[in-house]
């Protein structure tokens, strides 16, 4: 079975790591702009698609700021929205799983790590995740209510079973926030997508 899989900003655009990135293969959280420094108990102000080291500017992603275990600051605003409230175009990142036949999928789970290993905390800085689950139709999604703490294999994300129907195209919509523990320049972080089919 043909398998791929996909990272993009929320709303679909831009792909995180399209064969054309030239290195653009991840999302980079800066402060009030991109290269700006995020202060030590501070969290991101911006999010943008660039590479490993956070030195390419391959464009700004939506960007999701924790403001409490149930909020977060979406965009500029300065007044926190339950993540409940949150759109899926509003999301960090929209993982795509696509396949040249129909399936379901189980304990999907999405981590950080070091770079180097998965199951190793991402060094120098702690990031926050959730899921998104809410299109504009409706009032409250059905995502996470709160945020948890990824960090290796010893705090995951688990991610909605889709189930309900067979189909070839999946999609998971993660709010990221993260915050540095210790002052510095943070390039040993990464993110790892898991799932089962059915």
């Amino acid at each position: 079975m043909a398998t791929t899989v996909r990272w993009f900003g929320g709303a679909g655009s831009p792909e995180i790591a399209p064969a054309s990135s030239g290195g653009l293969n991840t999302c980079g959280f800066f402060g009030a702009n991109f290269g700006f420094s995020i202060r030590v108990g501070e969290y991101n102000q911006t999010t943008f698609r660039t590479n490993g080291n956070g030195t390419s500017n391959g464009s700004q992603l939506p960007n999701i700021r924790f403001a409490n275990s149930s909020g977060a600051f979406v965009g500029a605003a300065l007044t926190a929205d339950e993540l409940l409230e949150i759109e899926n175009a509003q999301a960090t990142l929209q993982v795509r799983l696509n396949t040249d036949t129909v399936i379901k999928t189980q304990n999907s789970k999405f981590r950080a790590f070091d770079r180097v290993n998965i199951n190793s905390n991402p060094s120098g800085v702690s990031i926050r995740a959730c899921e998104i689950e809410k299109d504009q139709a409706l009032v409250r999604g059905s995502g996470d209510q709160f945020w948890t703490i990824i960090a290796g294999s010893g705090s995951v994300l688990s991610l909605s079973d889709q189930t309900t129907a067979n189909a070839s195209d999946h999609r998971w919509y993660i709010g990221l926030t993260a915050t540095p523990t210790s002052i510095g320049e943070k390039t040993n972080i990464g993110f790892y997508f898991e799932t089962e089919f059915l």
